[in-house]
């Protein structure tokens, strides 16, 4: 539900006091001038009753006179806030979406301000989303399409056997699967990275929720008679559950694709007061430390012999994730001893600052 700010009414009332002040000043200094003209004779009394006409207009034009003298000089000051704001949506039309205002005073202005800088922040991110896209993959989808193209070559000579046709399909098809695959994932990670805070949240249960992951994969740890061991709890949190269910599908995913056949993987779960840490691990390669440090960059593959089945954007996409939750990733390995990814999550990670804003 929209959150009314009463911001209409507020600047209604602003705006009227505003006009009585200058009113108010208008009529001292008005009467003060009138006075002053009078007491040293350069503006006569009215002598009788009948000419009290030209004594009114007289009085009404020096009111007039300082009324506008006052608005020039001291008018535009109330306006100031709304000169800023003109100025940075020219900024902003113009495409520089780093514009930021600061508004301090009267409060609306600073909520308008709050509004006007989140609006600004989300434009970068669309932006940045356009741009990592078109650059990341760019960098990444040649070697694919170069493969796609030198066998569609060779299909198109007609000199091949039926078994050579058959396998140079399979080729095509797989390649044009990792191109669809890893458009998606550029697409997915330069989403998350735009993203200044979470949207969407709600309230789930994290122990089902990784359960129901480990279903999702069942084909894949089935086909490797992989066993699971659980320790896991009703653990209730805040958050966007789509984005977390992308960390758990990628963490165990990981976990059967680098564990060898019949092993096991261990999914445990460790509760305090106000978080909570999630611990994921296999026994399968493992890695070096070079490669722990990296594991999280983007388009980085540890491990060469498993290159075909991602594109290394996986735990680009979880760490991000994990971070727009307040959280941590951390990973402990070994070469053949396997891996284990602890991720660390507050149990309410939602500020007030996401609080949506209704102005009419």
């Amino acid at each position: 539900m929209k959150k009314r700010t009463g911001f209409p009414t507020n600047i209604v009332l602003l705006s009227a006091g505003i006009i009585f002040i200058l009113l108010t000043l208008t009529m001292f200094i008005s009467n003060a001038v009138i006075i002053f003209l009078l007491e040293h004779g350069i503006m006569d009394t009215p002598p009788h009753p009948g000419s009290l006409l030209p004594f009114l207009l007289r009085t009404a034009v020096i009111s007039i006179l300082t009324g506008t003298i006052l608005t020039l000089c001291i008018g535009h000051v109330p306006l100031r806030p709304l000169y800023k704001l003109m100025h940075a949506i020219h900024s902003v039309s113009e495409g520089n979406f780093q514009t930021k205002i600061y508004l301090e005073h009267p409060k609306e202005f600073r909520k308008l301000s709050h509004c006007f800088n989140q609006m600004t922040e989300e434009l970068a991110g669309i932006e940045m989303l356009r741009s990592d896209f078109i650059n990341n993959f760019s960098h990444e989808f040649k070697t694919p399409m170069v493969s796609i193209l030198g066998f569609a070559n060779l299909l198109k000579k007609g000199d091949l056997t039926a078994e050579e046709q058959a396998e140079y399909l399979d080729i095509i098809i797989e390649e044009a699967k990792r191109l669809t695959a890893l458009s998606a994932n550029v697409l997915n990670l330069s989403k998350v990275e735009s993203m200044s805070f979470l949207t969407d949240p709600t309230s789930f249960n994290v122990g089902e929720q990784i359960r129901e992951c480990v279903l999702l994969l069942e084909k894949k740890w089935t086909e490797k008679e992989i066993s699971f061991h659980f320790h896991l709890s009703e653990q209730k949190m805040d958050g966007n559950e789509q984005l977390l269910k992308q960390v758990w599908t990628n963490l165990i995913d990981n976990a059967i694709k680098f564990s060898s056949e019949k092993s096991e993987i261990i999914l445990s779960m460790e509760t305090e007061s106000d978080s909570f840490t999630v611990t994921i691990t296999d026994h399968g390669l493992g890695m070096d430390e070079k490669t722990q440090h990296s594991i999280f960059d983007k388009f980085y593959q540890g491990d060469p012999s498993h290159s075909s089945e991602g594109n290394g954007l996986g735990l680009a996409i979880v760490k991000k994730i994990v971070e727009l939750h307040r959280g941590t990733i951390t990973v402990k390995s070994q070469p053949m001893q396997g891996s284990s990814f602890t991720v660390m999550l507050p149990v309410s990670p939602i500020t007030a600052n996401h609080t949506a804003l209704s102005i009419d």
